[in-house]
């Protein structure tokens, strides 16, 4: 694990995260008193990281989960000719690494870093997993968000490798915005900029480029930025 910020560990701080964190999937069904106890039992710990921070450097033992609070992190990895695939945008609301944790690998074939300024939760995975000294009512509500979480990450892992297998460049994108109706609607907003884009769908970003207005002018979908309307 890699930090390369400040660390807020003050109970003011606590204050001032709980009451979002009520929002966060992970502790849904943990109201607001208990969230708070919660916290400092799993040992919480908010980090301000500047563009460009490594959270989680691959090769590097992951033993804290964590969660956006404000910003975006980037889930990255080199191949061998040191290019860098991009496999993932982690927006607030939203964990990382905890699947890694949960697997127990000796080394993240990952590395997670600050795509912009962000402010990150780390909790510590292995008192998620194991019932606090102090009993928390809520313990066993959260090691079944968590199940929930990695489950469906599953899910959308294999809808991702469904999305990269299809030749077509317009059915890949296509593929994509569909992922997001269930919860924008049709007025998409994606976490992506054309470049991070094109890394995300395997593609060439002039090709990217040039098949999305093709894409407009045959009434598809319209767009402004990472900004889209969905009309298919």
């Amino acid at each position: 694990m890699v930090i390369t910020t400040k660390t807020k560990k003050d109970s003011k701080t606590m204050r001032q995260t709980a009451s979002p964190l009520e929002s966060v999937e992970l502790f849904e069904g943990i109201v607001s008193a208990e969230l708070k106890a919660m916290l400092q039992c799993l040992g919480a710990q908010t980090k301000e990281m500047k563009r460009g921070a490594i959270i989680l450097l691959a090769g590097d033992k992951p033993q804290y989960m964590g969660i956006v609070l404000d910003g975006q992190l980037h889930v990255v990895k080199e191949d061998y000719d040191g290019n860098r695939l991009l496999l993932a945008a982690i927006t607030p609301g939203e964990l990382f690494a905890e699947a890694l944790c949960c697997a127990g690998v000796p080394e993240s074939p990952v590395t997670v870093m600050a795509e912009r300024d962000s402010s990150v939760m780390l909790l510590a995975f292995t008192r998620i997993l194991r019932t606090c000294p102090n009993a928390c009512a809520r313990h066993a509500k959260l090691i079944e968000n968590m199940l929930k979480i990695i489950a469906s990450k599953n899910l959308h892992l294999q809808n991702r490798l469904e999305t990269i297998s299809i030749k077509s460049v317009r059915a890949k994108v296509l593929r994509y915005l569909e992922s997001f109706i269930s919860k924008q609607g049709r007025h998409i907003t994606i976490p992506f900029n054309r470049r991070e884009l094109a890394d995300f769908l395997c593609v060439e970003r002039s090709a990217l480029s040039h098949e999305l207005a093709r894409m407009r002018q045959d009434g598809l979908i319209d767009y402004k930025k990472n900004r889209f309307l969905f009309k298919a």
